[in-house]
C-alpha cells in the first residue's frame, strides 16, 4: 500500500492578491433613514412617481456623506 501525501496548509490562496480584494466603504446608513429621505425627495419633486430608484441611491449617498 502506498501512503497519501497530505498537502501543506497554505495561508494565502494561490493567484489572489491583496490588491483584487474589494475595497469596504462607509457602513451603510439604517433602513429607516434612507426609506425616510427617499420620501422627502419623492415629495420635493412633486410626488412624481417613477424615479424611486434614484431617490433611494441618492439618500444613501446623502447619508453616508458621499453627496
Amino acid at each position: 500500500m502506498t501512503e497519501t501525501q497530505k498537502r501543506k496548509p497554505t495561508t494565502k490562496r494561490e493567484g489572489k492578491s491583496k490588491e483584487s480584494r474589494p475595497v469596504r466603504g462607509p457602513a451603510a446608513p439604517p433602513q429607516e433613514e434612507v426609506r425616510r429621505r427617499a420620501y422627502e425627495l419623492y415629495l420635493e419633486r412633486g410626488e412624481e412617481p417613477g424615479h424611486e430608484l434614484e431617490d433611494w441611491t441618492r439618500a444613501e449617498r446623502e447619508l453616508r456623506g458621499d453627496r
